[in-house]
């Protein structure tokens, strides 16, 4: 999300009781529901699956995973971003996920599969998984799913399953990209013997296209209606997760504003800065402030407090803004304040 530039009326001084003594946030992250596993130690899932080359057998894998550390995903951040390889890049599933690549890699070795096949062999269980989408299975538009949520619901949409394949072979050592259309998710594969078809430069190699839905997905194809589209390209390599929480209320002539920023992920970011201001319309604010950038390393937190100056009588509410590198990483809202 780009941000917000300052309106015209950042000079006004006047002080406005519009806003209410406590305001809270409008809830950015969707609030789960009910965990259905909740009170059992761990939850049991049996996968089982067939490849097309070998239509006669059957491929298995089970697993327990702790109820706790499906709770601990579900109740994870989902900031608004475009950039989902942070769903991959958290450590806390590790060991389960080193398990099924390991099963899957074991299993195409055991066939005798050539790497190129074999690529293949490890996307076609992801590609098997159910295909949904957020608004039937949680009521939101968009839910993206941590990787255990994906196995425990056995399946999620483009960026779900995307987002599982790509944690997989990167426990594998394959080098791949998350490949993101304007309506649609996908994964690159670094160039290797045979792979032919639609790739995509990075960083001075080749990623070619692998579809993760489906179960017609090979290297290099392209579905029909996402060919020729432009595509973002996103490496899997360690991100932070940046979120916020804060309150606010008149404070003598002003608004102060106490935030605490947290970073959940598992890299550091430099450099962030806070801006908050009263939403002017048009992508705009009225009385904009900026905080002191700052650093935050993977569990640190900050707290901080901005003062601010209320708008008279306007139709507004207040915005706020973590940003880094000139884009908000992650934002929240008031409600209107005459509502």
């Amino acid at each position: 999300m780009l941000l917000l530039t300052v309106s015209g009326a950042a000079g006004c001084s006047s002080a406005s009781p519009t806003p209410p003594a406590t305001p809270a946030p409008e809830p950015a992250t969707p609030v789960p529901a009910a965990n259905p596993w909740a009170g059992a130690g761990v939850i049991e899932k049996s996968f089982e699956w067939t490849y097309w080359r070998f239509e006669d057998r059957t491929w298995t894998w089970s697993v327990e995973i702790p109820t706790d550390l499906y709770e601990h995903y579900r109740t994870m951040p989902r900031p608004q971003t475009s950039d989902y390889v942070m769903y991959a890049t958290d450590d806390g599933d590790e060991a389960v996920i080193a398990d099924l690549a390991q099963t899957l890699s074991t299993q195409a070795d055991e066939l005798g599969l050539e790497p190129y096949e074999k690529v293949h062999f490890i996307a076609n269980f992801v590609q098997k998984l159910a295909f949904t989408l957020d608004v039937d299975t949680t009521g939101f538009d968009d839910y993206a799913r941590y990787p255990i949520e994906t196995l425990v619901d056995e399946g999620g949409d483009c960026e779900d399953t995307a987002i599982l394949l790509g944690k997989i072979m990167s426990a594998l050592d394959y080098d791949v990209v998350l490949v993101r259309f304007p309506t649609h998710i996908a994964l690159g594969v670094l160039e290797d013997h045979k792979y032919s078809g639609t790739y995509f430069p990075y960083d001075g190699k080749k990623y070619f296209y692998l579809e993760t839905t489906g179960e017609a997905g090979r290297l290099g194809i392209v579905p029909p209606e996402y060919q020729g589209q432009s595509a973002y390209i996103f490496d899997f390599t360690a991100r932070p997760i940046i979120v916020h929480t804060w309150t606010g209320a008149p404070e003598a002539t002003g608004y102060a504003l106490d935030l605490e920023v947290e970073n959940r992920g598992s890299g550091a970011i430099k450099g962030c800065h806070v801006q908050a201001g009263f939403d002017a319309g048009n992508d705009k604010l009225w009385n904009a402030v900026e905080s002191d950038p700052f650093d935050l390393a993977p569990g640190e937190r900050l707290e901080l407090r901005l003062m601010l100056i209320p708008p008279p009588d306007r139709h507004t509410r207040l915005l706020v803004f973590i940003v880094h590198d000139g884009l908000a990483v992650d934002t929240s809202q008031s409600k209107w304040f005459d509502e």
